[in-house]
C-alpha cells in the first residue's frame, strides 16, 4: 500500500512539472514579440494583425516621419529594434557603416516574388544587404477646390508671388533631403552635387520660401491637413495624395515638370536585432502577394513584386504604375556619403532655425 501511495505521488509531481513546462512553453511562445519600425502611415493594419494571428507573436510597431529618425537608430544598434524602414538615400551608408545585417535569402521563400528592376537597384544591387517594400515619388498635392490655377511645377513653390498668395498654405517635406532635392531640381543643380556655392544657393532659396510655408509636414500632418483645406498645397509623396483622395475627390497629384525623385523604401535587419528568425518572417509575410497587395491598396504605393502577381485594377493606376513617358521625370536619389548626411543635417537646422 505504501508503494502504491508513494508510486502516486510521484505520478502526481510528474504530470505536475509535466503540465507546468507545457504552460511556460505556451507562455513563452505567447509573449513572443517582434519589434518594428516604419514611415507612418505605411502599412494595413489588417496585416499585422494576420502576422500575430499566423505566427502567435506580438508585433510592437512605432512610425517615424523623417528618414534620419530610422538612421539614427540603426546607428545605436537598432535602438531594440527588429526590422526597420530605411530610406533608399540612407542605405548605402547603412552597409558601409556596418549597421546592419546581411540577409539570408534562403529564409526568405518569396524573395523570388520580387520585381527584377528592384533587385538591380543602385543602393543594394542584389539585396545583400535589404529587402524592398515600397517604391513611389515625390511630388506636389494639391487641394483644387482652393486652388483653381494649374501647378506644373517646382517653379510656383518657390515664385515669392506664388508663396505670398498662398501664404501659410503651403507645406514641405519635414524629410528635409527632399526639400533640398526640389530646390535643386528648380535650381537646375544636379541632385549628386554638394559643392558649397550649390549649398548657398539652396539655403538662400529655403530660406526665402520658409517664411510662407505652413511647416515642414510629414504623412500624418499633411494628409488630414490637405483633406481638411488646413493647407492647399503640399511637396507629397505620391501614395499619400491618393490617399487623401480617398477622402477628397478634389485632390491632385502633380509630377513636376522640372522633374523629380523616385525613392525606394527598403526593409532591414539591425546590427543588433535579438529575434532574427521573427525578422525573416516578417520580412517573408510581406512579399507574400496577397499582403502585399494589402498593403498596396491600403497606402497606395507600389510594392516591391512583379507585376504579373497584381490584379488588373492596381496595374492601371498611373500614379502606382506611371507609363514610360512619365517614368521618364524621375531619378533614383544619389547615394549619400557621411560627409553629404551631415551638409543635410547642417542645412537642415540652418533652414528650419532661419
Amino acid at each position: 500500500m505504501k508503494k502504491s501511495y508513494k508510486l502516486l505521488i510521484v505520478l502526481l509531481i510528474i504530470i505536475a512539472l509535466a503540465i507546468g513546462i507545457i504552460l511556460s512553453f505556451n507562455l513563452l511562445k505567447k509573449e513572443r514579440t517582434i519589434k518594428i519600425y516604419n514611415w507612418s502611415y505605411y502599412i494595413d493594419e489588417d496585416v499585422i494583425k494576420s502576422f500575430e494571428e499566423k505566427y502567435g507573436v506580438k508585433v510592437i510597431y512605432d512610425t517615424y516621419e523623417e528618414s534620419g529618425e530610422a538612421f539614427a537608430k540603426l546607428k545605436i544598434g537598432g535602438g531594440g529594434y527588429d526590422v526597420i524602414y530605411i530610406s533608399d538615400s540612407f542605405l548605402k551608408q547603412a552597409i558601409k557603416e556596418g549597421y546592419i545585417q546581411k540577409i539570408d535569402h534562403s529564409k526568405i521563400p518569396n524573395f523570388k516574388n520580387i520585381d527584377e528592376e528592384l533587385i538591380n537597384n543602385p543602393y543594394d544591387n542584389g539585396l545583400s544587404y535589404s529587402i524592398p517594400y515600397m517604391w513611389g515619388s515625390v511630388g506636389i498635392g494639391v487641394n483644387t477646390k482652393y486652388v483653381k490655377e494649374e501647378i506644373k511645377g517646382w517653379k510656383q513653390l518657390f515664385d515669392e508671388d506664388f508663396l505670398r498668395k498662398y501664404n501659410g498654405k503651403i507645406s514641405m517635406l519635414d524629410d528635409f533631403v527632399d526639400a533640398i532635392n526640389a530646390a535643386k531640381f528648380y535650381l537646375k543643380i544636379p541632385l549628386n552635387d554638394w559643392g558649397s556655392n550649390s549649398i548657398e544657393k539652396i539655403k538662400e532659396l529655403l530660406k526665402k520660401q520658409r517664411e510662407y510655408l505652413i511647416g515642414y509636414w510629414g504623412a500624418s500632418q499633411y494628409i488630414p491637413g490637405l483633406v481638411k483645406g488646413e493647407v492647399y498645397i503640399s511637396q507629397a509623396w505620391s501614395g499619400d495624395i491618393l490617399i487623401a483622395k480617398d477622402e477628397e475627390e478634389a485632390m491632385e497629384y502633380i509630377l513636376p515638370e522640372e522633374g523629380t525623385v523616385r525613392f525606394i523604401d527598403f526593409m532591414v535587419i539591425p546590427k543588433e536585432s535579438k529575434n532574427t528568425d521573427l525578422a525573416y518572417e516578417w520580412i517573408d509575410f510581406l512579399l507574400e502577394p496577397e499582403m502585399a497587395e494589402k498593403n498596396t491598396r491600403a497606402v497606395h504605393y507600389t510594392n516591391s513584386l512583379k507585376r504579373e502577381l497584381m490584379p488588373n485594377d492596381l496595374l492601371q493606376e498611373s500614379a502606382l504604375y506611371p507609363s514610360e513617358e512619365l517614368m521618364e521625370k524621375l531619378q533614383f536619389e544619389p547615394i549619400l556619403t557621411e560627409e553629404e548626411i551631415k551638409i543635410i543635417e547642417e542645412i537642415t537646422i540652418e533652414v528650419k532655425g532661419a
